[in-house]
């Protein structure tokens, strides 16, 4: 975003507001080599930066910064009346999400263009939430199996990276690699010393977390060993004799380092812990703010979703008994898409398959429905290792990569269905994940901060779960199977509400999931009704059903991402689809995205206003 768009006007309070979102920038890239690879921005960490001092650093120039960006002063001319909170360049959305008052309630910066008042916006936003999860304890109390600080230095220990043409081609960092384990002994004690900080506090991770991380340190402990003793992984070409002591000695030590951090969960964090799954309302709360940028009253939603799961199951009923006949079920339609393998395809055949899933969504929505930069092309599909689950990576210019669907299967996997994949392939591509993260990473009128680091997921998930009902609305998803795909895709995705909700703000379970076969009956949600829901409402093998489980139960909020930050932008709509039929014109439904993607990723408070 560079200031001169913003208008004379409001040019100042622009240039200082992009100065301090670089400002967070760098300070977040300067403790995580990740967010410094993602952004270009130097770091001095070769490990993520994890410990008590590094949060304490952390929530100290957050406040800064937080207080630098209260400070900054918008233009007088702003309180005139009738004053314009419109980008120049937002006529073409002026029935789409426009910003018609100055200052409607109170405000000055109501009146700040769009761009300029959604980032000061933006930043205040995260940066109170990080600093509110920081000093609760809740940051350094993070435990799962996913996302947690060890899981963030377990990926750049394990990693093998590898020169240009990759491996087999050009001779891996060797020297890089040595260099990050021997820094594995202060970032593995860092994980402790900040567990340890936040049980102090009454902050602990549930048990159910503890145990399964001290597993994953023995799988990181076994794999280090591995490598001090020579096992590089099966490259054709070894550092050096020199460099090859060095790289096995600075193993060796990070093989002790992940050991004793397994024996300090086991031995000493465990016993301080609750058997109870989930952290309980409040800190619950804070995690939803941090995760969907909103707060909610935990009870109604609850109920909410417990009408939506009726509703989901309802409308695949009555789709099995339109393709069936009268009395046939959701469980009878899936059995029968099922019963001829002549109608799915092998793993090996899915990325072609998906890419054309994908082009097609291409032709159908781009220049139609939405605007993407020229530069981001059309998405990549590839197959991942092994293992079950699909995620999209953005643009990589720099490597000259293309935003990418990664798709993997779990071992044993033989067949794909394609009608319960097409739904997948739109919501991670085209209209989905690809035309808002992905052209928003490309976007030169967001920050470096917005583009890379200030990433809501309730915005991101419920654009990519609002992008399957828009491909269900033109005609992508118009065979009854795809259809029904799409019905078990949003099943799955209420569903989490409620585990989310259940285990982690500690609601009570209702009676028909505690009746449902193999849950324990207990009015608390534990792992066996948890398992007990996703065999009943979903279509998962056994083993995603359990790592299913232990992402719900150890990454609170992240489960209401989905279907409430759809929420938000279908009632976006709604609303802008009234106000433009009360003014005698249809919805200009290209414009409406474009200035919704053109937001970037933001929370979804701040999102419902500017969609207002």
């Amino acid at each position: 975003m560079r200031s001169r768009e913003a208008g004379d006007a409001w040019g100042s309070a622009s240039t200082r507001l992009i100065d301090l979102a670089d400002d967070y920038a760098r300070l977040l890239a300067a403790q995580d080599p990740v967010a410094a690879e993602a952004t270009g921005l130097p770091s001095r960490a070769l490990l993520p930066e994890v410990g008590p001092e590094a949060l304490a650093e952390r929530s100290v120039v957050e406040r800064r910064l937080r207080q630098l960006v209260r400070e900054v002063e918008a233009p007088r001319s702003a309180s005139a009346p009738g004053a314009r909170g419109d980008d120049a360049g937002d006529d073409d959305t002026h029935n789409a999400a426009p910003r018609t008052s100055a200052s409607r309630n109170g405000d000055p910066w109501d009146a700040a263009p769009r761009a300029v008042r959604v980032l000061r916006a933006h930043l205040l936003d995260r940066l109170e939430t990080s600093i509110e999860l920081i000093d609760s304890g809740d940051q350094g109390a993070e435990l799962n199996i996913l996302t947690s600080a060890f899981q963030r230095v377990n990926r750049r220990l394990t990693a093998l990276p590898s020169g240009p043409g990759g491996p087999g081609r050009a001779a891996p960092d060797w020297a890089g690699l040595t260099a990050r384990y021997r820094a594995a002994p202060r970032a593995l004690a860092g994980i402790r010393d900040s567990l340890a900080s936040s049980a102090a506090q009454g902050v602990t991770p549930p048990r159910g977390q503890v145990e399964a991380v001290a597993r994953q340190t023995d799988e990181l402990a076994r794999l280090m060993t591995s490598r001090a003793h020579g096992d590089l992984g099966g490259y054709p070409t070894a550092p050096e004799d020199a460099l090859a002591r060095d790289l096995h000695s600075a193993a060796a030590d990070a093989a002790r380092a992940a050991a004793d951090l397994g024996v300090y969960l086991r031995r000493e964090l465990s016993r301080l812990t609750s058997p109870r799954e989930g952290v309980g309302l409040q800190r619950h709360a804070r995690w939803v703010r941090r995760m969907l940028g909103t707060s909610f009253d935990a009870a109604e939603v609850y109920q909410w979703a417990r009408q939506e799961l009726a509703d989901v199951v309802a409308a695949q009923d009555a789709l099995a008994a339109e393709v069936l006949g009268p009395g046939a079920r959701a469980t009878d339609l899936d059995a029968h898409l099922r019963a001829d393998p002549g109608t799915g395809m092998s793993p090996e055949d899915f990325p072609r398959w998906a890419k054309e899933v994908a082009d097609e969504a291409w032709d159908t929505v781009v220049g139609r429905l939405l605007d993407v930069p020229g530069d981001l092309g059309r998405p990549g599909v590839l197959l991942d290792a092994p293992g079950g689950g699909v995620h999209y990576e953005e643009p990589d210019p720099v490597r000259g990569l293309p935003g990418r669907v990664l798709r993997s299967f779990a071992a044993g996997d033989e067949t794909v269905w394609p009608w319960a994949e097409r739904t997948t392939v739109l919501h991670e591509s085209v209209p989905g994940h690809h035309a808002h993260s992905g052209a928003q990473s490309l976007d030169d009128s967001l920050t470096t901060w917005q583009r890379h680091l200030g990433k809501v997921p309730g915005c991101n998930e419920g654009w990519a779960l609002y992008a399957e009902r828009l491909a269900l609305e033109t005609g992508l998803l118009s065979e009854p199977a795809d259809r029904f795909g799409w019905l078990a895709a949003r099943r799955w995705r209420i569903v989490r509400i409620l585990i989310d909700l259940g285990v982690h703000s500690w609601l009570p379970v209702p009676d028909e999931i505690a009746s449902l076969p193999g849950a324990s009956g207990s009015a608390q949600w534990d792992r066996p009704t948890v398992e007990a829901v996703l065999r009943a409402h979903t279509v998962l093998g056994e083993g995603f059903i359990q790592f299913e489980v232990d992402k719900q139960l150890g990454w609170p909020a992240q489960g209401l991402s989905y279907v409430l930050g759809e929420r938000v932008w279908l009632e976006g709509r709604s609303r802008a689809r009234h106000r433009a039929r009360a003014a005698g014109e249809e919805l200009d439904l290209r414009a409406f995205h474009n200035c919704g993607i053109g937001l970037g990723s933001v929370g979804l408070d701040l999102l419902a206003g500017e969609l207002t």
